[in-house]
Order: C-alpha cells, then structure tokens, then sequence
C-alpha cells in the first residue's frame, strides 16, 4: 500500500471530528488548535495547557455569543444546521470505523499498515464527497449570517487580544531552546506567517471562524473536559502586591510541583514541591521581592499541569 493513501484516511478521519461535536471535540481530535507548530516533547504539554486555558477561558464566551446568533437565525436555517450536525456525525462513526479497519494486525512488522482494498477506496471517496458537499452547505449559511457573525466577533475583541497574548506565551514558554533558535530564525528571515496562528507556529485562534461557528450547538452541554477543568486555581488578590494566597485542586494523591514564572515562562523559584493528597490546597506565596510585571504560576501534579497568570502590582 502506498503510504499517501494511508495518510489520506488518517487526514479525513479526523477532519471529520471538529464540526460534529463542537469546539470540545475539536480541540481534541481537530486540526488547527492542537497540532504542533514546532514538534518536540515540550512543545506537546504546552499544547495540553492551551487546550485547559481554552476549554476554561475561551469557550464559555464562545458559547455566550453562539446563543445571541441562535435567536437571529431563521427557524428553517436552525433545522438545517440540526440536520447538518448529524449528518456529520454520522459520517465521523464511518471514518472512525474505517481506520479502524487498517490498523496493523497483530504481529505485523511496525510501520506496515494493510492495503485498502476497492471497497476502502470508495467508502473514502464517499465520505470525502459527502463531507464536502455538507460543508457547502454550511459555508452558504454562514455567507447568509457574515454581518451577524461579525457583530458578535466584535463585541469580544478585547478579550479576543487576550486569548492571542496568553495563548502566545504558554506556547512559547514549552519550547525548548532549539525550538526557539528555530523560531527566532524563522521570524528573522521574515518567514511565512502560516496556519498556526501568529506568527505561524503556536494554535490556531480563529475561534470565530463562520462555519465553524455556526455548527456549534448553542444547546449541547459543555464537553467533560470543560466541567472537569471548572474548578481552576485561584489566586487572591490579582493583582497582587507583597503577598498572595494560592488555592488549587489536586486530582489525584501523589507528588505535586508549584513553580512561579515570569512573563517569558522562565522558572523563577519553586513555591512547592513535595506530595499531596487528592482535594484543595492553599499556598501563601511572598511575592515582595518581584517587579511590576505579569507572572505566571504552573501546578503539575499526577496527570496533569496548570498554568495560572497574574499581575503583580
């Protein structure tokens, strides 16, 4: 088997994720907000950040301004992106179950991947077609509702500037220093901007993208990882001046490591490092000695890492 046709199934596999389920699903399985701009390790856990800081700050206001479109649409516009979102759904279980189909089988040889057979071959076309028209049809809806959309995009811009800068900074902060030697060259020679986002290397913020946006479901439940990550750490006051209390959940009982950084993602000390039980946990941490400036305090603990920002005053 060729190894172009291989790719060609893993790619529309998971093409078909994002616009079934929303931005949760997409930013597990969907391109743009979780594929690495740089490669590498490092790189991978700051994306697990990004996804946390998305799911607890970006998405509750994505939801809010999708809830304002719902009440513009026409009723036979919200039946339509109803049909449309099972649609989707539906040909995500196809492709899921096709790729399941070409896992290697037991003892293979690692790398090889088994032949499509014609049957394969024209299920994927299929899926491909289908997608594509229902996309097209997504896309003349959104046309349709431009100005609204964009209404709506303009009434959180600032916080749109905001999400950029910390999306910015907890992807910088993982690279490691080759990655940044690369960037840095890579900004110098004036390279492409490309589809990461700024700069072309960090998750891509097109959160109000009109198709995308659109096939939200203004009435589907928040995803798990969403509900699971309500409870973020807090951090009184913030702004700071000399003193801060840091409150935070655990998880799970094990070894936890609190680390306060500054605005490049530099380690300036351990606050804590030691073992913890699961539950909620409350640090007070001197902060006199720090300039006026945006800070950052990153908890890992047992299976998971949380990246906090303040301001110290």
């Amino acid at each position: 088997m060729k190894t172009s046709s291989w790719l060609k199934v893993l790619a529309f596999s998971c093409a078909l994720l994002p616009a079934t389920a929303g931005f949760g699903a997409s930013l597990q399985h969907g391109p743009g907000f979780e594929r690495p701009g740089l490669g590498g390790p490092g790189h991978h856990r700051g994306n697990g950040e990004v996804r946390a800081y998305v799911e607890q700050n970006v998405l509750p206001v994505v939801r809010q301004q999708r809830q304002k479109l719902e009440t513009q649409l026409a009723a036979a516009d919200q039946a339509q992106l109803a049909t449309y979102r099972t649609q989707l759904k539906a040909l995500r279980e196809q492709g899921k179950a096709l790729r399941e189909t070409l896992k290697p089988a037991a003892g293979a040889t690692p790398g090889q991947r088994p032949a499509l057979t014609d049957a394969q071959r024209q299920q994927l076309q299929q899926l491909h077609e289908q997608r594509r028209t229902i996309m097209q049809g997504v896309g003349q809806l959104a046309t349709k509702y431009a100005a609204q959309i964009n209404q709506l995009k303009t009434e959180v811009q600032p916080q749109r500037e905001k999400w950029a800068t910390d999306i910015k900074a907890l992807v910088q902060k993982q690279l490691t220093p080759e990655q940044q030697q690369n960037l840095a060259q890579h900004q110098a020679h004036g390279g492409p901007r490309g589809h990461h986002g700024r700069g072309g290397h960090g998750p891509k913020q097109n959160f109000f993208g009109a198709t995308r946006f659109l096939l939200l479901d203004p009435n589907a439940s928040a995803p798990a990882t969403a509900v699971e990550a309500s409870r973020p750490a807090a951090m009184y006051p913030n702004p700071a001046s000399s003193a801060q209390r840091l409150d935070y959940e655990i998880k799970k009982d094990g070894n936890v490591k609190v680390e306060l950084l500054n605005e490049q993602g530099k380690t300036l000390r351990t606050v804590f490092d030691g073992k913890q039980d699961k539950g909620s946990h409350s640090l007070d941490v001197n902060l006199a000695d720090l300039n006026r400036g945006t800070y950052y305090y990153k908890i890992t603990s047992k299976g998971s890492s949380e990246t906090r920002r303040f301001v110290k005053e």
